[in-house]
């Protein structure tokens, strides 16, 4: 298929190849009026094509006309806009809300729709309520609780500042819903410097610390990350993060996005990309090891199903979107969890994925019997004993480690339940999940990408009312006027 991006000048969509140079992976684009130009999507072209090949892509034509397309697929995760109001409005948001010119709020009916139109999906998508700053809205408590009547898994994207307010906090978290808060680590200048908000830091850790003090689940950190920055930070940024692990049960790193007006903020590092970002991290985790696998590469939906577990978020997405990984705490530390595998992380993977052939196969409209599962589990047990190195799962070799094995079976036999014994007999005392977000701006979109895009902005079309998506790389261009059009009918 043809791939195509957005001129670096006039942004007319162009033809577009990857180049591979010194190393790196180029966006090259031949635009029909500028003449070639092009963008660097990757530091790390081995790192970018191990991506690609590991998971299969399976980009069908798109032509990037988001707007008038009405083609995309059906999304796993959901962003609504709740609002553009912003109480920081911050130098590098590429939302830009300022610039818009009006007030975008619609009133509760138009989120009814939304919720209404996927409502008999099975699994719903997961919903993300965006902003502007969500907890703007005097509403937004009503909001939640119309999407969870329906049956959503609910997300709040917030700058974390409201949550200051312990009373504020208490009422929002008491809804159930996911927080995911914005919080660029402990560095001062992240805040003064690319936010324009030096308080912005105090107030974000006072959020924390009320969020932990109500214990009513743990939240994800979504964090920019500039190379010339902060990336020096992220060791300090995961002791941290440890040291709050009973609030903290996730970080999603994002690479600084070159959107800010000039004029505003006097600033123009290198690009950070995906790639930096994974060695970032690899460097900041002891004994480094950390093993980044494409979310797309865990699109393991029937193991899911057979075994009870949530679908991830971001599943079946392009390989050089969202990758994820798992750091393990062993009391002291995070190291990654490739620490524990015998194999790559890569192959333990790729273990599951056959074993998700397996079931569809096997399964697949069908009534799992007794036999059936046993023999699932067989399979499953026997991937497990050809990846996982339960020795250092438990800091033990040879026959000690088969006793320890032994007594924490008996344990669970016994009635002790599993996480328990995970915590106390082994060194798994707890996990973080480490994934990183890919750009979203016009420069490094391509339709590649945007066709396999699970992940899109949701809206209601006010000239017909159907509810329409947007792939979210696309949405910063084409969202203006649609949101405009949007305010003028559904407004408060």
């Amino acid at each position: 298929m043809e791939n195509y991006a957005f001129c670096n000048n006039c942004k007319e969509i162009s033809p577009v190849k990857h180049v591979e140079r010194d190393g790196k992976i180029y966006l090259q684009k031949n635009c029909p009026k500028c003449g070639i130009n092009e963008y660097l999507i990757s530091s790390d072209a081995s790192l970018y094509n191990k991506k690609r090949d590991f998971t299969k892509i399976e980009s069908v034509s798109c032509a990037m006309n988001c707007p008038s397309c009405g083609k995309h697929k059906e999304p796993d995760i959901i962003f609504i806009d709740t609002t553009n109001r912003c109480n920081m409005n911050c130098h590098i948001c590429l939302n830009n809300v300022l610039s818009m010119g009006f007030k975008f709020e619609p009133r509760m009916e138009y989120f009814d729709k939304i919720f209404k139109h996927y409502a008999h999906r099975d699994p719903k998508p997961y919903v993300q309520l965006f902003g502007g700053e969500p907890t703007l809205r005097e509403d937004l408590f009503d909001i939640i609780k119309l999407g969870k009547s329906y049956g959503y898994s609910v997300r709040v994207v917030t700058n974390g500042l409201k949550l200051a307010d312990e009373k504020y906090c208490e009422q929002l978290s008491g809804l159930g819903a996911m927080i995911n808060i914005g919080f660029d680590g402990l560095n001062p200048l992240m805040y003064s410097k690319l936010r324009g908000h030096p308080e912005a830091l105090d107030l974000k850790l006072k959020a924390l610390k009320n969020l932990a003090k109500l214990k009513r689940g743990k939240v994800v950190i979504m964090s920019v990350i500039d190379k010339g920055l902060n990336s020096k930070d992220t060791a300090e940024f995961l002791r941290f993060s440890l040291e709050n692990s009973h609030v903290i049960r996730g970080i999603y790193f994002m690479p600084l996005i070159h959107m800010w007006d000039k004029k505003v903020l006097d600033y123009e590092p290198e690009r950070t990309t995906h790639e930096d970002v994974e060695h970032i991290v690899n460097d900041a985790v002891a004994g480094g090891n950390v093993e980044f696998v494409p979310i797309g590469s865990l699109f393991l939906s029937n193991f899911y199903k057979v075994y009870g577990i949530k679908n991830l978020p971001f599943l079946g997405v392009h390989p050089n979107c969202e990758s994820i990984t798992y750091l393990i705490s062993d009391g002291e530390k995070y190291v990654s969890f490739s620490n524990y595998l015998k194999r790559s992380l890569f192959e333990f993977v790729d273990d599951l994925r056959e074993l998700e052939k397996y079931i569809a196969g096997q399964y697949k409209g069908k009534k799992r019997g007794f036999s059936g599962r046993a023999v699932l589990n067989l399979k499953l047990l026997g991937i497990l004993k050809k990846n996982l190195n339960f020795g250092a799962i438990v800091g033990k070799k040879g026959p000690a480690a088969y006793i320890k094995w032994a007594g924490m079976i008996g344990k669970l036999l016994t009635g002790k339940k599993a996480k328990d014994i995970l915590k106390n007999d082994t060194k798994l005392k707890g996990v973080l999940q480490i994934m990183i977000l890919p750009f979203e701006d016009s420069k490094t979109t391509e339709s590649e990408r945007l066709s396999m895009c699970s992940s899109c902005f949701v809206y209601v079309d006010p000239d017909t009312d159907q509810i329409r998506t947007l792939p979210t790389c696309t949405w910063e261009k084409y969202k203006k006027p649609i949101m405009k059009r949007v305010a003028e009918k559904f407004n408060v």
